[in-house]
């Protein structure tokens, strides 16, 4: 495929594109209220991601590869759980946008807004649109399939080798590139910030 046909691709799902987008801000502003009228549930969620500070303790290039992994098989199985109707995909969008809303409202609480946008800007334009393309893809496949169980004739098969280029074409090296720059740019903009 050609990047020609790779755009073309995207805007055949764009409307996959913008419900994932929608579900993400709309359960990132949940996830903002919540911590607001729930402090207690906000800091359940945040002591999770205490249990991940572990990380931090390793050497740099480590810290990037846990990065990188984590996100491209969370982005893996959103993609082709998809399958499942959908469902996957769904609650990755969901937990992922209610959690980005808790930890960046305790963010702005504690430390300003600049804090909370040198903590995601650096990587995050890099990582969370290809995050949610991949979620749009997920859910593209999810309903490909709910037209098979209906008797439409669909290519589903077309469709997943789509989601296998994507993967290997696009997702993995800008989840690459969006790791190195968590890693070794974001903690500079974050010092330069605060």
């Amino acid at each position: 495929m050609s990047i020609k046909d790779d755009l073309g691709y995207l805007w055949s799902i764009r409307i996959f594109i913008g419900l994932s987008v929608f579900i993400f801000a709309l359960t990132a502003a949940m996830g903002c209220r919540a911590a607001v009228v729930d402090p207690e549930l906000a800091s359940q969620w945040t002591k999770e991601l205490d249990m991940l500070r572990w990380i931090m303790d390793q050497p740099p290039v480590i810290i990037m590869l846990i990065i990188f992994a984590k996100n491209l098989f969370t982005s893996a199985m959103a993609m082709f759980l998809g399958l499942g109707l959908g469902i996957i995909p769904l609650v990755v969008v969901s937990s992922n946008g209610f959690l980005l809303g808790i930890v960046g409202y305790e963010a702005v609480e504690k430390a300003g807004i600049s804090f909370l946008l040198a903590g995601i800007l650096p990587h995050g334009i890099i990582e969370l649109p290809v995050v949610l393309v991949s979620i749009a893809i997920g859910f593209r496949l999810g309903y490909l399939l709910a037209l098979t169980l209906a008797r439409e004739k669909v290519n589903i098969s077309g469709e997943i080798r789509i989601a296998f280029h994507f993967l290997l074409c696009w997702v993995a090296p800008l989840l690459f590139l969006a790791a190195v720059i968590e890693t070794f740019i974001t903690p500079f903009v974050i010092s330069v910030v605060t």
